[in-house]
């Protein structure tokens, strides 16, 4: 049996929770996770801030909808429904929203410490 088919395949919206980051302005679910790859939905009220912060995952950020600020290794950019971005490992990066929306982050490997464990 091929050991993938041990984990969760299939996350229907109605069994995945809401997290809250910060109270009023920032939340996430994680759309899926598995292997080495994880997909995450950060929802963002207008003023929000994501702290510049890095880590050692790949991420590409996809904006659903709303405007954001993000600065990626001291650079800054709009971005908007529809764009996204690749964020190499260990580079700085933040976000600002500036218009309510939400983004889909991607991740590789997966966040261990979004998952509740330690890398």
């Amino acid at each position: 049996m091929n050991e993938t088919l041990n984990t969760p395949l299939f996350f229907p919206d109605a069994a995945l929770t809401t997290e809250t980051l910060v109270a009023g302005k920032v939340s996430r679910k994680i759309r899926a996770h598995g292997g080495g790859l994880m997909i995450v939905e950060i929802f963002l009220q207008q003023g929000a801030v994501g702290d510049v912060h890095h880590h050692p995952h790949e991420q590409i950020c996809y904006c659903l909808e709303g405007e954001f600020e993000f600065l990626l290794d001291g650079r800054r950019h709009l971005l908007k429904a529809g764009d996204s971005v690749y964020v190499p490992p260990s580079v700085p990066h933040g976000a600002t929203c500036l218009v309510e929306g939400r983004l889909l982050d991607i991740f590789t490997p997966q966040r261990e410490d979004f998952l509740g464990k330690k890398p």
